[in-house]
C-alpha cells in the first residue's frame, strides 16, 4: 500500500501547484477586466512594484519546491509567502491600507 507520508506530500504538492494556478487565474481576470496594458502598467507602479515582484517570485518558488525539489516543507512555506504577498499586493490598491496593516502588526508585535 501507499504510506500516509507519501500521500500527504502528494496532496501538498498538488495544493501548491493548484494554488499557484488559481492565483495566476485571479491575476489574469483583472487583465481581462482592465486590459493587459493598463494592468501591467498598474502592477509596476512605484508603490506596488515590490509586491508584484514578490508575488511572481513566490509563485515560481512554490512551483520549483513542489515540482522539482519535491520538498513539502518548502512548498508549504512558499505557499504561505505567496498568499501573504498577494494580500500585500491587493492592499496596495486600497488607499492607506498598507499603513493601517503595518500599524496593527507593529502594535501586536510590540505588545508581545
Amino acid at each position: 500500500g501507499i504510506n500516509a507520508e507519501y500521500m500527504g506530500f502528494m496532496n501538498l504538492k498538488l495544493f501548491g501547484v493548484l494554488m499557484t494556478l488559481g492565483n495566476i487565474c485571479s491575476l489574469s481576470g483583472t487583465l481581462f477586466l482592465v486590459g493587459p496594458k493598463r494592468q501591467i502598467k498598474s502592477m509596476f507602479k512605484k508603490e506596488r512594484v515590490g509586491a508584484t515582484i514578490g508575488v511572481f517570485v513566490f509563485m515560481i518558488l512554490t512551483l520549483l519546491a513542489a515540482l522539482l525539489l519535491h520538498n513539502a516543507l518548502l512548498t508549504a512555506i512558499f505557499c504561505i509567502l505567496q498568499y501573504l504577498s498577494l494580500i500585500w499586493y491587493g492592499l496596495s490598491y486600497i488607499p492607506y491600507a498598507r499603513t493601517a496593516v503595518k500599524k496593527v502588526v507593529t502594535g501586536v508585535v510590540t505588545s508581545l
